[in-house]
């Protein structure tokens, strides 16, 4: 900011020359430099998206920690907005539940995604050289005699790709009604279902001609009799697999109903073979002519039910769309052996699965190419995420996929001659609405993380939640 000037008649005491008194009484040009001052400061949180920039007393420190299993390593980051110095420090609390970073007065804290043994408060070394506003701490878990400290995050339960609602559990369910997501309003209820079965994966069909058909305990069986017990298994490969009333059919990421039991969805008007809510018409599923069926997608309803000790119906139960998602990607990896997916969106769904038989356009279709890269991790992070997310809030351990992406296209054009197939990528088709969730929750995921974290050698890094043990 310039300093203001004195009068000529201020300097006529000192008898000075005349053009010494005019460059003492000309104003100085401004030399503020406010807005490249402290450039690691003002600048640079300036430069910052809108939504990034910090909130009144909100601290700059960011912290993002993760959890990697099979490793056994917690990897600790931290973004501040000016670089560090000796005087930042890093210290995990006595309960090795915590980590605190002290940065130019400032500390924020973060709850760690696994109990670290530290002993009392350590102090975390901290690399010294080059000065950086990005660290990076590695912390090695290892166990003492005696204790089972990743026991039970190693268990044979949680290795399982879990799934709610699945045949089982319903089953000892009372009064189970089927709500739409967003009204609430009932689409299967109470008392329609008298029976859950759980269906085995896609490739069912396949498998069950030579596991059904050639049991060793069955050949003893005359013609007759033999084609009797095929036709009492419901999902042998020789029957044909048929929506029944009062029946459910569940697999992983849908529920399977007869037509009269659906009474609060119908066929939509406007998108070919799709189910929609009648009260809210939100979209519920689609038709399953194969089956005379109804297929209902999961994460596009809620649960409700009653218990032995429950006198009232209590709200129904849903979960966030991006677990559901996680669940199918789990499975396809399990099912094709690959960690890559070239996920497009099917604009009208013929079929019953997530990954449907594309359309017959060749026109390319834009698409998201993922990479499986961690299938399993905890993650805590100081950061919030949208409102509008479902994730859970700040500080908390979560379980997730680290999936990374990048925008890529589909086609169904027949290959080139002479070009080979990918065989290491598999296409999937997404109903357009679980499509839309996919991408805006591996974008909302992003905010979690640090800056220097969200890409990867071209790709950008993002995270979706998994179930897991209750």
């Amino acid at each position: 900011m310039a300093q203001p000037t004195l009068p000529a008649s201020a300097y006529e005491a000192l008898d000075l020359p005349q053009e010494t008194v005019k460059l003492l009484t000309t104003p100085k040009p401004s030399s503020d430099t406010s807005d490249i001052a402290a450039p690691n400061l003002l600048q640079d949180e300036g430069d910052r998206p809108a939504q990034e920039q910090l909130a009144q007393n909100e601290t700059s420190i960011v912290l993002y920690a993760e959890l990697l299993l099979h490793i056994r390593t917690v990897t600790l980051y931290a973004s501040l907005r000016t670089f560090h110095t000796h005087e930042t420090k890093a210290k995990l609390s006595t309960d090795g539940y915590a980590v605190t970073v002290t940065h130019e007065g400032e500390s924020a804290t973060l709850r760690m995604p696994i109990q670290v043994q530290g002993g009392g408060d350590a102090a975390l070394s901290l690399p010294a050289q080059p000065p950086s506003k990005e660290l990076t701490v590695r912390l090695q878990i290892e166990e003492k005699e005696g204790t089972d400290l990743l026991g039970a995050l190693q268990s044979e339960e949680r290795k399982a790709n879990i799934v709610p609602w699945d045949g089982a559990s319903l089953s000892t369910m009372k009064d189970v009604t089927v709500c739409c997501r967003d009204c609430q309003s009932e689409v299967v209820p109470a008392g329609s279902i008298k029976e859950w079965r759980d269906l085995p994966n896609e490739n069912w069909a396949e498998m069950m001609d030579f596991w059904h058909c050639h049991k060793p305990d069955e050949h003893h069986l005359h013609d007759h009799t033999h084609e009797s017990a095929m036709g009492k298994k419901g999902y042998a490969a020789g029957n044909r697999l048929e929506a029944a009333a009062g029946l459910g059919f569940v697999d992983l990421t849908s529920f399977l109903f007869k037509e009269n039991d659906c009474i609060g969805a119908e066929v939509s008007s406007s998108r070919e073979a799709s189910l929609v809510c009648k009260k809210c018409a939100r979209i519920l599923g689609n038709t399953d002519p194969s089956t005379q069926g109804w297929r209902i997608w999961k994460w596009c309803i809620g649960i409700s039910a009653t218990t032995d000790t429950e006198t009232t119906t209590p709200s129904p139960t849903t979960y966030p769309v991006e677990k559901w998602i996680s669940a199918h990607l789990l499975s396809l990896a399990e099912n094709t052996g690959v960690r890559k997916f070239n996920v497009y969106p099917e604009s009208a769904p013929p079929s019953s699965s997530p990954s449907a038989t594309p359309s017959s356009s060749t026109t390319p279709t834009p698409s998201l190419l993922l990479w499986l890269f961690t299938p399993d991790l905890f993650y805590s992070s100081s950061l919030p995420l949208p409102p509008n997310s479902n994730s859970p809030p700040p500080n908390q351990p979560t379980r997730a996929l680290k999936i990374f992406h990048q925008p890529s296209t589909f086609s169904v054009a027949p290959l080139a001659p002479g070009k080979p197939e990918m065989a290491s990528i598999e296409d999937v088709a997404f109903p357009e609405p679980l499509y839309k969730e996919l991408k805006e929750a591996l974008e909302a995921s992003e905010k979690v993380l640090p800056r220097e974290a969200r890409e990867f050698r071209g790709w950008r890094v993002g995270l979706l939640g998994r179930f897991d043990v209750v």
